[in-house]
């Protein structure tokens, strides 16, 4: 038998797949190649491709061009790329070429300014490219690709003025048309397809505005002879000026992004200051001087006041949509509620919300409902995250709806939407519009129809079974409205006493504690001894779906200090045989945070599985996984998805101040303790297991 030909290796690296992803992509490939010959080249001649000045910015264009072209071929295939790349600046140079000379023999001012102005530019390309590609896109990447485009396309041709910058406008124009053309699923879904409408909101406009007009501003530092209609901006002020109210709308853009009151201040403060000084110096001065004139003028001289006049209307007109919208602008204030609504309880009852739904009732939570009242959506806010616990409560069929109208009020109300702890289902419909989607946990669903003690996989169940029997350990199936008020005082000093041994304040948001037993819905199963003492808690919450009690789902596990070993096993081996009693289907263990799955991508798991190794001295998620592994029950992810990678950070400190919100310094130093305690106990009992 003839051994498989060995991979050839070219140092470390294997050459057959790097020349697979090279075969896959020859557009990008002949680009790349390309760009690099054209520095080298330049570089070696002393001279810089594209822009002489500014040889960095040459760079940068060349390597947005290829990035773009590995984008757009990767959207719309070889040709199509090709095509677009090389049809749309061409049609982009030849378009502006034409309007320059018929604008430069009319007498207008612009078009003679650019005469003999090199119009080709690389970035053209790039622009393009990445304006078709943007159709393959999911509907909120490619909406947020094309905004920032086409406002960095539009500040160019505002502020600089440039005959290359309007050829850029026109190839992006031509581009993002040929892309929804060849691209079905961007310009013409089909049916049955759920297509998600995008609403602009004030807040998109003012960022945008903002964004622009200080990019803009800066831009007429660095540009040589700015001449867009906008470039007077920086002939009314000093450079230092200039470059100051350029960096302070950039900051105020990005703090209404936030939702931040300052931002709001900021933007005001400085559009007021910009808005007198052109005033001042467009109009004012000139009416003083008596050199406004309208009459007997040529259109040169025509055209350079107006544009004098829009220059002074443009940051009046900003100022007056961010006063008109600032009770938009700034982010709304949550207001968690001190107890569930009806409306959620019966939403829960009558709608699909999945085994983690009944958590939205607790405290600290609040309740959006959809419009039509199709469907409802629990979370809390931390910082600027709206954090959703777990499913939508709705039914399968208006999820998608529901996901799409608490989007919406989320923007308006200056939040990020953090859909956490969500099934498959959840995921699927986000990750459709483009949302990042990271696995946060494993739940374990035990279907009970199956369930049994036989086996050797069942010995652990089977032994704490029998030993409770033999310990005269009876299991208990009640409320905690119906415990006589000696087994209250008994599950509170257990469930006080877990709480206090704990290293780090108990953890909240998704994971119970002994508040939530105090609610009619939820069933305990105690373990209860020969003495009437209760030695183990468990607390199941309901689960519904169409009216119909579905299941239970694990929340407070709690063992007292003179509990039986295996007490825990005892007490979910006795739900899941009760609940198959009942005739229902399955019961779920809950879900274990940071438990590693084979979705994850190799970072996100190596950085839960650390973060799992940190806290296992004091939360013990590891330890849960294992315990759970006892019973069989099938795993199911738990995903956090967010609307942006860019999210993600964002997202990871509201979870930590959701779930922890009492962590203090002193905390962390106690962990550091709890590390260094075990390591000294590890190396204590490893030489006496070696001997």
């Amino acid at each position: 038998m003839r051994a498989a030909p060995l991979p050839r290796f070219h140092g470390t690296v294997p050459i057959h797949p790097v020349l697979s992803r090279l075969r896959r992509f020859p557009v990008t490939t002949a680009v790349a190649v390309a760009a690099v010959v054209v520095v080298a080249s330049a570089r070696m001649a002393h001279s810089e491709p594209d822009f002489p000045h500014h040889p960095p910015v040459a760079c940068v264009a060349l390597a947005a061009v290829v990035v773009a072209s590995l984008l757009a071929e990767r959207a719309l295939g070889s040709i199509r790329t090709l095509v677009v790349g090389i049809g749309a600046p061409v049609v982009a140079v030849l378009g502006t070429l034409l309007a320059v000379q018929v604008g430069s023999a009319l007498g207008e001012a612009h078009a003679e300014t650019a005469v003999g102005q090199p119009v080709f530019a690389p970035s053209m390309v790039a622009t393009a490219l990445i304006g078709a590609a943007s159709a393959a896109m999911p509907t909120q990447v490619r909406w947020r690709v094309r905004a920032v485009l086409w406002t960095v396309v539009l500040t160019l041709v505002l502020f600089a003025g440039h005959g290359s910058d309007l050829a850029r406008a026109l190839a992006t124009l031509l581009g993002t048309a040929a892309g929804a053309l060849v691209v079905h699923r961007a310009s013409r879904p089909e049916e049955g397809t759920r297509v998600t409408r995008t609403a602009v909101s004030a807040r998109t406009v003012v960022v945008a505005a903002l964004a622009a007009i200080g990019a803009g501003t800066l831009v007429t530092l660095v540009v040589p002879s700015p001449d867009g209609v906008l470039s007077p901006f920086a002939d009314a002020m000093s450079d230092d000026s200039v470059a100051l109210v350029g960096a302070l709308l950039l900051v105020a853009a990005w703090l209404v992004q936030h939702g931040r009151r300052v931002g709001v201040a900021i933007a005001v403060g400085v559009l007021v200051t910009l808005t007198v000084v052109l005033a001042d110096a467009f109009l004012i001065e000139p009416l003083q001087q008596g050199a406004v004139a309208w009459q007997g003028l040529d259109l040169d001289a025509l055209e350079w006041q107006v544009t004098l006049l829009g220059a002074w209307l443009v940051p009046a007109t900003v100022l007056a949509v961010v006063l008109g919208c600032h009770g938009r602008l700034v982010r709304a204030r949550f207001s968690a509620a001190e107890r569930p609504g009806t409306t959620l309880t019966t939403m829960l009852r009558d709608g699909e919300a999945g085994s983690l739904g009944h958590m939205g009732t607790w405290r600290g939570n609040a309740t959006w409902v959809h419009p039509d009242g199709i469907g409802a959506v629990a979370y809390r806010v931390c910082g600027d995250v709206a954090l959703t616990v777990s499913d939508p409560v709705c039914a399968a069929s208006d999820r998608a709806a529901v996901i799409d109208a608490f989007t919406v009020a989320c923007e308006r109300n200056g939040w990020v939407p953090a859909f956490t702890s969500v099934h498959e289902p959840v995921r699927r419909i986000l990750a459709a519009d483009g949302w990042t989607a990271l696995p946060v946990g494993v739940e374990a669903v035990l279907d009970v129809t199956t369930f049994d003690l036989r086996g050797k996989k069942r010995q652990d169940l089977r032994t704490a079974s029998n030993r409770a029997d033999r310990e005269g350990l009876r299991d208990t199936w009640t409320t905690f409205a119906a415990l006589s008020p000696a087994h209250r005082d008994q599950v509170e000093a257990i469930c006080t006493r877990w709480a206090a041994d704990r290293r780090l304040p108990e953890m909240g948001f998704t994971l119970g504690g002994f508040r939530e037993l105090d609610d009619p819905d939820v069933r305990l199963m105690l373990a209860v001894d020969a003495t009437d003492r209760v030695t183990g808690v468990t607390s199941w919450l309901p689960v519904h779906e169409r009216g119909m009690l579905t299941g239970w789902t694990l929340d407070v596990m709690r063992r007292g200090a003179d509990g039986m070993p295996g007490v825990m096993e005892f007490l979910i081996a006795r739900t899941a045989l009760r609940a198959r009693e009942a005739g229902l289907a399955t019961i779920s263990l809950s879900g274990t945070p940071l438990a590693v799955q084979p979705e994850a991508g190799l970072l996100v798991a190596r950085g839960a599985a650390l973060l799992a190794r940190v806290l296992e001295p004091v939360y013990g998620f590891r330890s849960l996984q294992r315990f759970k592994e006892k019973f069989g029950a099938r795993h199911e992810s738990l995903w956090l998805v967010v609307p942006t990678p860019l999210h993600v950070p964002r997202a990871a400190r509201a979870l930590a101040s959701a779930y922890v919100p009492g962590l203090r310094p002193k905390h962390l130093w106690a962990l550091r303790q709890a590390h260094r305690h075990a390591a000294a106990t590890t190396a204590a009992v490893a030489p006496s297991a070696r001997s």
